[in-house]
């Protein structure tokens, strides 16, 4: 961002302006960032010019977006009495500690795919991947994504137990993630937690933070998905290659025999479903990028599985970057088709809640 101050919106405000380059020179457009992303040249002469790399909106971003405004000027028609009290507690001008706007946006944008009318949501085409409702967040780093997850598990869990009758709602969170370091991190995310976010962040009414802890969490890194197959070992008893019953029996101790189960996944853009790829195009990946290929796989057919027999009720898939990457099988640098909200760097940036590096300001909420 070349300008001596990006900073041109509130945090906790809709974004009204937005940086532009016209003529090489930096202007201040008086409208909201469009949802997209840049498809970057292939070449390496292309991408030496900056300003050839093409903008692509993100069409279905864009219509939900105007869809939700619309529906929160509308005080969001349809909803739970449960859901309500939430939003109001989200959106209260008086609270001690406000919510950023995109994180408000986010968690309001999943409320509207989840429990909107259907008279809203014509129109709105969200592709399934093989059977599993997705549903992702983008949201720059240091934007808090995390606070986000917490409001999503308070809105389904605390209206399940309300209504447990109601499929659209869940009361067991699986949470899935990369390694064991932001495993150790989403602890924050157990209401039982000494440290966590829903006190801190005050994400619940108070009445209502012992009741959410009623609900079963589980978080894991999804090497946990890893199938076992014991037809090699010294063992008397050999079973051979892992049931999906006895895969779910393993994977899932903490949640019981709960079935609908909401998943969030963190860090999503490794959680893909890869392409096939022609031999020739195999041999020329490196061996990070075959690893990657590797993790994606173990990662969806985790979440197949338990699909298959429990039933996921859908996934809320956060990352900073959930496009495909360059030996997934599909075009490099193109979305997730079930991107369904976008927050971008550049967006934070002109809000003032990470700085061009991406760092988290001292206003800027952790996550």
């Amino acid at each position: 961002m070349l300008v001596d101050n990006p900073i041109i919106n509130s945090p906790f405000e809709e974004p009204k302006r937005h940086w532009v380059y016209e003529e090489g020179q930096p202007v201040i457009k008086e409208e909201r960032r469009p949802a997209g992303y840049f498809l970057r040249p292939r070449t390496f002469k292309e991408q030496a010019a900056l300003f050839e790399e093409e903008f692509v909106p993100l069409e279905l971003v864009n219509t939900i977006r105007e869809r939700v405004k619309e529906w929160r000027e509308r005080d969001y028609p349809g909803v739970t009495s449960i859901t309500r009290s939430l939003l109001k507690h989200w959106n209260n001008p008086d609270r001690e500690r406000k919510l950023f706007f995109c994180q408000r946006e986010a968690a309001e944008t999943l409320i509207w795919l989840v429990e909107a009318p259907h008279s809203e949501k014509q129109g709105i085409d969200i592709p399934k991947d093989n059977g599993l409702t997705r549903y992702a967040i983008k949201m720059a780093t240091g934007s808090g994504k995390t606070v986000v997850m917490g409001m999503v598990i308070a809105w389904q869990v605390l209206n399940k137990l309300a209504n447990p009758q109601d499929k659209r709602f869940s009361d067991a969170v699986l949470l899935v993630c990369p390694n064991l370091t932001i495993r150790e991190r989403l602890q924050v995310l157990l209401p039982w937690h000494p440290k966590n976010y829903y006190e801190r962040f005050d994400l619940v009414p108070g009445s209502f933070l012992e009741r959410l802890q009623q609900g079963r969490f589980q978080i894991t890194n999804w090497h946990l998905f890893q199938p076992r197959d014991d037809s090699r070992s010294k063992s008397v008893v050999q079973r051979g290659m892992e049931s999906d019953n006895a895969f779910c029996k393993r994977v899932l101790k903490d949640l019981g025999n709960k079935k609908n189960i909401l998943v969030i996944n963190d860090e999503a853009h490794h959680a893909y479903r890869p392409a096939p790829l022609p031999e020739e195009l195999r041999e020329r990946l490196s061996p990070e990028e075959i690893a990657e290929r590797e993790e994606a796989t173990v990662w969806v057919s985790g979440l197949d599985r338990i699909n298959a027999v429990r039933g996921i009720n859908f996934c809320a898939d956060f990352s900073a970057t959930p496009f495909y990457i360059r030996g997934s099988g599909y075009e490099e640098g193109t979305p997730f088709p079930w991107v369904v909200y976008d927050f971008g760097l550049v967006d934070a940036i002109e809000c003032g809640i990470v700085n061009e590096a991406g760092i988290c300001r001292t206003i800027a909420q952790d996550g």
